[in-house]
């Protein structure tokens, strides 16, 4: 009786055994199908100098103004004395952008480690002023009898009302809100690329 009762615990315990082995290892399994897997680490972001060049001229704030401008021309001679005269008022209307010549970066304004980035970009500048010649028109005309008519009056006028425009636009301060979505826009571009640590220095 003893000797049948041993085999039989015996057999007993291999059972278990095998029964435990099969339970843990199918724990295991499960336990590591949870463990999200470790990802592949990314290769750092790649940009240079040139890529930055490309985009040329980068107006990052523009501004719509409007002036009106007197132009008069009279006579050099004694008929100025005699209220003789070409006048007229032109309303302008014009737009001005500011930002970077990003064609002046060299080599050394841009450097890189790894996810750290830093950008010197250079000072902010006026890139252009124009008038907007459709909504640009003249108000008022008066032409004496003993002057000439001056082709070139409306035109200095209208050279006069942008450099009216752009000193207001830079009375404005248009360059330092050019400045500052400079570094707002390259910080974001950074990032969306990838890098993590990013510094955007203006001069």
């Amino acid at each position: 009786m003893s000797k049948v009762w041993v085999v039989l615990s015996v057999t007993f315990l291999l059972v278990v055994l095998i029964v435990g082995a099969a339970a843990c290892w199918a724990g295991f399994e499960a336990a590591r199908r949870l463990v999200p897997p470790i990802p592949t680490p990314l290769p750092p972001p790649v940009v240079n100098v040139e890529q930055i060049r490309q985009a040329a001229e980068l107006a990052t704030v523009k501004q719509t103004l409007s002036t009106d401008i007197t132009s008069t021309q009279v006579p050099s001679d004694v008929r100025q004395y005699l209220g003789v005269k070409e006048e007229l008022v032109l309303i302008a209307y014009g737009e001005v952008a500011a930002g970077f010549d990003l064609s002046d970066l060299e080599e050394g304004d841009l450097w890189m480690d790894g996810t750290r980035v830093q950008l010197h970009l250079p000072a902010p500048q006026i890139l252009y002023t124009r008038l907007d010649n459709e909504r640009t028109h003249v108000v008022y005309y008066q032409k004496s009898l003993l002057v000439e008519h001056d082709l070139d009056l409306e035109g200095q006028a209208r050279a006069e009302a942008e450099q009216v425009i752009e000193r207001a636009a830079l009375d404005s301060e248009i360059l330092t809100q050019a400045s500052e979505y400079g570094r707002l826009f390259f910080s974001n571009w950074f990032y969306s690329m990838g890098f993590t640590e990013v510094q955007v220095v203006v001069d």
